[in-house]
């Protein structure tokens, strides 16, 4: 499944690879674009949810919609 996210407080690249490092830890691909403010991710809804993903961003600081 792929899923495209609203984060809100990022401000630059640093705050990307924050982001996808986290993602990287629960198993999950992503691309984050600071200037755009989104996350794209791609993962298998059997092993992880949704609320899963959005957990680890909140959990970085950052706000997802």
């Amino acid at each position: 499944m792929k899923v495209t996210l609203k984060v809100k407080g990022m401000h630059c690249k640093s705050c990307s690879m924050l982001i996808e490092d986290a993602l990287e830890d629960i198993g999950v691909k992503s691309k984050v674009d600071s200037e755009k403010g989104i996350a794209v991710v791609e993962f298998d809804e059997n092993k992880v949810s949704e609320e899963k993903i959005k957990a680890a961003i909140k959990g970085e600081g950052y706000k997802v919609e």
